[in-house]
């Protein structure tokens, strides 16, 4: 997509802008907006700019409340503010409920347009920085405009719930850890790779199946274990099982020889545009060539669970999956790189 529009944050130069982007919601018996951090209550701008400058920090944010960043959707060709949108850094009950993450609005001249769908594209990027991964959005429902930007960003409908005045507010989520199997082709060490699917569906396993071939590579990349995942000839073979919410992916070096099996946790595995894809749910788990078994990145999975991304059942969930997993691989290596083998020279014919 093509943006028109960049997200800046609010200075004195937008002043006229933000007076003007308000009484045109006024003109338009408009009266509480939102993405606003507060204009609409507020209305002085000098007040308003020192108000969303103390937002951004735990330290001088108003207590009681997250901090959240406030950006202007202004327009690239005439540097015109046609939005707002307002990002909280984390989430408490009430935002779980009918807050979200984001809130978003745009000026009335300029609605139907593809701003809001823009807006909140560019506002997922800010939330990778702010280390959020699954955002959520509530809109009401009978907002087709607001409902449709949400849902062409990713947005997964969770439930309705009743809202003020006999209306229902729709509750979506977006992950920001959906990984599609072609993802590593965009690299930056990648040079040269040759990618090959196949579906598949047998007595062992049913589903995907994703070939990386490395065939050159800027230079070879390293886990801080310094174990090399990736070099010239290097292979990755990932299995996108139907009936399972495991993604595991088999890392070859250039003589075919195992480097070890990483075993993602999943959300959800699905395809898309003919991609498979896995929704990470945090939580891997690592089998070594000599039957090591591993499990990673369980402070991910905790701090997903504090910062409100994922529910108590989701939590349990990946933990049981895991350790069912780790129980299974034990002692089975061997059984692991025939499976693994086996597919790796299909794939290869």
């Amino acid at each position: 997509m093509e943006f028109d529009l960049k997200l800046v944050f609010p200075t004195e130069e937008y002043k006229k802008q933000v007076q003007e982007y308000l009484q045109e919601h006024f003109d338009n018996n408009e009266y509480e907006l939102n993405g606003d951090g507060g204009l609409d209550t507020i209305k002085d701008f000098d007040k308003w700019l020192e108000k969303i400058k103390n937002d951004v920090s735990e330290k001088t944010v108003e207590k009681g409340r997250v901090p959240a960043t406030l950006f202007l959707a202004v327009r690239k060709s005439d540097n015109k503010v046609v939005g707002m949108l307002q990002i909280r850094h984390y989430l408490n009950e009430s935002l779980l409920k009918n807050g979200g993450h984001i809130g978003d609005g745009v000026r009335p001249s300029q609605r139907r347009k593809g701003y809001a769908t823009q807006m909140i594209k560019l506002a997922l990027e800010e939330c990778k920085k702010l280390g959020i991964q699954r955002v959520l959005m509530v809109c009401y429902k009978d907002n087709i405009g607001s409902r449709k930007s949400i849902v062409r960003n990713g947005g997964i409908l969770e439930n309705e719930l009743p809202a003020e005045n006999n209306r229902i507010d729709q509750r979506y989520w977006i992950s920001l850890k959906k990984r599609f199997a072609n993802y590593i082709s965009e690299a930056e060490d990648v040079l040269e790779i040759k990618q090959k699917i196949k579906s598949v569906k047998a007595k062992d396993f049913s589903g995907d199946i994703y070939l990386n071939e490395f065939v050159k590579m800027l230079s070879p990349a390293f886990l801080e274990n310094g174990l090399c995942v990736r070099d010239n000839n290097y292979k990755w073979l990932q299995f996108y099982d139907d009936a399972s919410k495991v993604c595991l992916t088999t890392i070859y070096d250039e003589k075919n020889e195992i480097v070890e099996w990483y075993f993602d946790i999943a959300r959800e595995i699905g395809k898309e545009n003919g991609v498979p894809y896995e929704d990470d749910l945090y939580l891997d788990v690592v089998l070594k060539p000599n039957g090591e078994v591993t499990l990673l990145d369980e402070n991910e999975l905790q701090e997903a669970f504090e910062r409100m991304e994922m529910t108590k059942q989701e939590f349990d969930e990946a933990y049981e999956i895991a350790r069912n997993l780790m129980k299974k691989l034990q002692g089975n290596q061997e059984k692991v790189k025939n499976f693994t083998d086996r597919y790796l020279r299909k794939m290869l014919e």
